[in-house]
């Protein structure tokens, strides 16, 4: 089985040769599909966070005064998710940093993680998202590094995991003649309104986005407690053709949205060793 990762948000290996890397995050992720039951699984991740490398800062700090206002802008949209009553429409930028660490010390002391690190967290967040969905060149230069890893590892497989997820999406529905029996997005933040989703590229149609044609399947997996994949089952509720919209016991605190903890669920296995999953391009 031919299996291509496409990974998210805070990967970036700062002055390391991006060949090289995706080659260690192929073994990584082969590791913790084995680890979670997948067997005989020829895994490539096609690493594109080089592209994204912010000239100003590397990633390894982030802190909420470093956002631009379209970049606060996301987590405003993301926190209101969490807390409706929370909505910043028209805060000035300086309050609206203000309130949304107000609003990050609540989620810190619900998932009883590190402040620094979920910081960093939903900083990479922002910053990368924005980043992408900008259109220019990097989100070009993006889209056609993944196109041609779809095109030379021609996979069975798709597993797309968080900002991952959205990349997956505007490739496979530009790749031409290929075919992938199944799409598998983790974390996914491709529901996300005005943020994301209403920025996809192709544009939702009367408020709904759709399976791309090169896809056979979609099932969307997602920890209820992750942050980023809100809101809660939205892939099912705003895409049309996604086959499954499931729940998945990722981990109970900071841990809910990192791939490895995703990539070693019973679920993932279970899906991988379905039928359909491996030689459907010849069904």
């Amino acid at each position: 089985m031919r299996i291509l990762g496409i990974h998210g948000i805070g990967n970036l290996r700062v002055n390391e040769d991006p060949v090289a890397v995706a080659g260690h995050m192929s073994a990584l992720w082969g590791k913790h599909l084995t680890t979670g039951g997948t067997r005989d699984a020829d895994v490539r991740v096609a690493y594109y966070a080089d592209l994204l490398q912010d000239s100003g800062h590397q990633g390894e700090d982030g802190r909420l005064e470093e956002l631009s206002g379209p970049e606060e802008t996301i987590l405003a949209d993301m926190f209101a998710l969490l807390e409706p009553s929370a909505a910043q429409a028209g805060v000035a930028q300086g309050w609206l940093t203000y309130l949304l660490r107000s609003q990050l010390q609540d989620i810190v002391a619900s998932k009883a993680c590190s402040p620094g690190l979920m910081e960093w967290f939903v900083v990479r967040f922002a910053k990368e998202v924005h980043h992408y969905l900008q259109p220019g060149p990097a989100r070009m230069a993006v889209l056609e590094r993944v196109r041609a890893a779809l095109t030379a590892h021609r996979p069975d497989v798709v597993i797309a995991h968080s900002l991952g997820s959205v990349v997956a999406y505007e490739a496979l529905h530009d790749c031409g003649a290929l075919e992938v029996p199944l799409l598998i997005t983790l974390g996914s933040p491709l529901a996300l309104p005005k943020a994301v989703f209403h920025r996809l590229t192709p544009s939702p149609e009367r408020g709904r986005g759709r399976r791309p044609q090169a896809l056979r399947r979609w099932v969307n997996l997602a920890d209820p407690g992750d942050l980023v994949a809100l809101p809660v089952r939205g892939i099912s509720a705003v895409f049309d053709g996604v086959d499954s919209d499931r729940h998945c016991s990722v981990h109970r605190t900071y841990r809910f949205h990192h791939v490895e903890e995703y990539l070693k669920t019973p679920e993932v296995a279970e899906l991988l060793a379905a039928p359909w999953a491996e030689g459907a391009r010849q069904a």
